[in-house]
């Protein structure tokens, strides 16, 4: 028998979610019959890519895990989200790293989501001008930090999700797939 908790998580894990607000980030779709028509259905993932690009956009962003480690020693209560790549390479180093920055987040209840492609994510930092420069290095951590002005839609639902899922005895643990 599933619990309440369980059956909640499972939801939210298969579901798709209405953000009626986001038209400027999602643009518009052209339906079989050729005329526009407005997407206002989302996954987790393509939230968490609006989150990810809105955080861009106002500079809430730190990547890299040195950049990372020196925000969460100095503030770690102003971070919302820690997103980590899953690791592609045996590299010891980077392991050792994602396993303290993973233990400081637990320790402080940072919200803290896995990617599925380093690629995908390397991908959608390129896309803000700013980061064009940007290398796997750089997408080996990132932490966005809470905005000012409160979370937009996008935000609630992608900690929401964290909170439902993550916190929740369903394991394993889903890695999420950003969109290509």
């Amino acid at each position: 028998m599933y619990t309440e908790t369980q059956l909640q998580c499972a939801l939210l894990m298969s579901s798709e979610i209405s953000l009626s607000k986001l038209s400027e980030d999602l643009g518009e779709q052209s339906d079989p019959t050729g005329e526009k028509t407005q997407k206002t259905w989302l996954t987790i993932s393509e939230a968490l890519a609006i989150t990810l690009k809105q955080g861009l956009r106002q500079k809430r962003v730190t990547m890299g895990v040195q950049d990372c480690a020196k925000l969460l020693s100095r503030s770690p209560n102003r971070v919302m989200l820690c997103v980590l790549p899953e690791l592609s390479t045996n590299d010891l180093a980077m392991h050792i790293h994602h396993t303290l920055i993973k233990s400081f987040c637990w320790e402080h209840e940072i919200r803290m989501l896995l990617v599925k492609n380093e690629q995908c994510l390397l991908d959608l930092v390129k896309g803000c001008p700013e980061f064009a420069d940007a290398t796997l290095t750089t997408v080996s951590c990132l932490m966005i930090e809470t905005p000012h002005d409160g979370n937009s839609e996008a935000d609630t639902f992608v900690c929401g999700y964290h909170d439902a899922v993550m916190y929740s005895d369903i394991f394993p643990k889903p890695v999420i797939q950003l969109p290509e």
